[in-house]
């Protein structure tokens, strides 16, 4: 056969590249919130990737992704996230952007993209204004053009954050409230550039007289007695609904325990803000936090108050009072709660809520206290329509009914005991040869990563692959090979748990069996022979089983012989 010159396969190459049809996805963004600037900004970052598939006759436009108020220094963003879905079901394999900087603002980030990620969907990144095309690449010096570019864009993107964090602290230490939606009891209004709290007609009534009860004595369940019998709505369906009052065919809600005491707890009332210094910090975090007295800033007197300084002070002290007795008494009860034998497992007949737990402690002698421990549903102490009417019942009780109805359905299931011990073990020691030979699966290719470490080492000796590539494929290889070992551990330990429980299972069905009356209840073995149980307010109590009848006959078929 007759050899081709490199010239010849160059252009046949460029000729099948030219016959691909790009199907394109346009990719708009803009992080600045400016009135309705941001819909023009958004259309002509639109209309200049159109424009350009338009003058091409190789690309074919399938769908626009767009980004309202989406910073560009990371990734998640919602039109951002399903433009690579689309890329992933090969919906679109070109993706065309304004500049760089729409695209975005993290280099590091943006150049994996551009260097890594599209190049293995084979997709075609096109940057109109900065004269980029992933397709039309020429050298080494494109590519430098490109990583200066997103260098530039990330450093903008910083300095602008520093200039923002700097004017927002300014405003807050001059007393301008910069968050949200206001406190309950007060509304913003901008004035000289500067948005100013106000006390808001109707809430800022419930307020002061929230305060006011509670500067009385009164409870805070007490207070939301108050406050739902008036019909008031929680703050929450305030902001829905714009009504105080309960208005007719809407739907009242009783108010939260911690609504109340945050209320009562905020300098706002007084007329002071406290804010945040680096709610950025609290953000990054998606749950509970400490904010430490250096990272917020206290201005006094910004706003109009609702309540009087002395009040709000008397209340805090009463609060701290509270506080510290409740800790002395916690600190002098050292004993630990017992595992929670129904923990998922209890459910309320008349709702259908899941069932909490209560401990109580209740003092025998001057030296000896007794813990006791019951259930009840989480609705029953509510005033409003959620209002449950269920009833508590002990675990004792709970205790003694379950262990006579296993006793029962073993009696007349006709099981012979040591056919479910001999079930029971089967099944542990069918469990244990699964995972024996996963175990031994997760051996063979350790070993094998050990011999691919090996070559690949002999490949850098050699010169096949340079050190960086050496690098990088010896530490992908290292890490899978400790998430293998440690899956290996886990596969020994679940292997050891299993059979401890198939031990104390059997040792709590023997019991069970010979009727003895200190047979001791297990969470596991509860966990395992029992699906669901409903507690009803008649005392009537509900036991599904995990044991099916299909598994009673046949255990019983093998209790007789066949």
């Amino acid at each position: 056969m007759a050899r081709r010159s490199k010239k010849a396969e160059k252009e046949v190459q460029v000729a099948d590249r030219q016959e691909v049809i790009w199907n394109a996805g346009i990719y708009a963004r803009l992080s600045v919130d400016n009135h309705n600037q941001k819909n023009e900004s958004i259309d002509t970052q639109i209309e200049i990737a159109k424009d350009y598939i338009r003058h091409s006759g190789d690309i074919k436009q399938v769908d626009c992704y767009t980004d309202l108020g989406k910073t560009g220094t990371d990734f998640q963003r919602e039109g951002f996230e399903r433009l690579m879905a689309d890329i992933r079901c090969h919906k679109i394999n070109c993706v065309i952007v304004k500049d760089f900087s729409r695209f975005g603002r993290n280099y590091i980030e943006t150049g994996n993209y551009i260097e890594k990620i599209f190049p293995f969907f084979n997709v075609r990144f096109i940057a109109v204004s900065d004269g980029y095309d992933s397709h039309k690449i020429q050298g080494d010096n494109d590519i430098f053009a490109v990583n200066l570019k997103n260098v530039i864009n990330e450093l903008y993107a910083k300095d602008c954050a520093e200039k923002v964090r700097a004017i927002k602290k300014a405003k807050m230490e001059q007393g301008c409230y910069v968050g949200g939606i206001p406190a309950y009891g007060y509304y913003g209004k901008w004035i000289d550039g500067k948005k100013v709290l106000f006390p808001e007609e109707g809430t800022s009534d419930v307020v002061r007289k929230v305060y006011e009860l509670f500067d009385k004595g009164c409870r805070i369940r007490d207070i939301i007695s108050y406050l739902y019998e008036q019909r008031i709505h929680r703050p929450k369906e305030y902001q829905s609904t714009g009504h105080v009052y309960c208005m007719e065919g809407e739907r009242l809600r009783q108010w939260a325990d911690q609504t109340i005491r945050a209320i009562v707890t905020n300098p706002v009332y007084i007329g002071a803000l406290v804010q945040i210094r680096e709610d950025e910090k609290i953000l990054h975090n998606k749950g509970m936090c400490t904010i430490e007295s250096d990272q917020v800033i206290m201005v006094e007197h910004t706003h109009e108050a609702l309540v009087d300084e002395d009040v709000f002070y008397r209340i805090a002290a009463k609060i701290e009072e509270k506080r510290k007795k409740e800790l002395q008494r916690k600190k002098l009860r050292q004993d630990v709660l017992q595992e929670d034998l129904y923990k998922d497992l209890l459910y309320c007949g008349e709702c259908g809520h899941k069932m909490k737990r209560i401990a109580s402690v209740n003092a025998k002698s001057y030296q000896i206290s007794v813990r006791t421990y019951s259930y009840g549903c989480p609705h029953i102490g509510r005033i409003d329509d959620l209002k449950c009417d269920s009833h508590y019942i002990s675990q004792n009780s709970l205790n003694r009914i379950v262990q006579e109805t296993l006793k029962k359905e073993f009696d007349l299931s006709g099981i012979r005991m040591k056919s479910l011990v001999d079930f029971n073990r089967n099944q542990a020691e069918a469990m244990e040869k699964q995972s024996e030979k996963r175990k031994q699966k997760l051996q063979e290719r350790i070993r094998e990563l050990d011999i691919e470490m090996s070559s690949l080492y002999v490949e850098y000796k050699t010169g096949s692959i340079d050190k960086e590539v050496f690098l990088e494929r010896k530490a992908d290889k290292e890490a899978l090979k400790r998430n293998l070992i440690k899956e290996v551990s886990e596969q020994q330990e679940d292997a050891a748990h299993r059979k401890k429980e198939m031990e104390d299972m059997n040792r709590f069905i023997r019991c069970l069996w010979k009727g003895k009356d200190d047979t001791v209840l297990d969470g596991t073995v509860i966990h395992y022979l029992i699906k669901r149980i409903t507690v009803y307010k008649d005392k009537r109590v509900e036991i599904i089983f995990n044991f099916c009848k299909e598994q009673f006959e046949n255990l019983k078929k093998e209790a007789c012989g066949k």
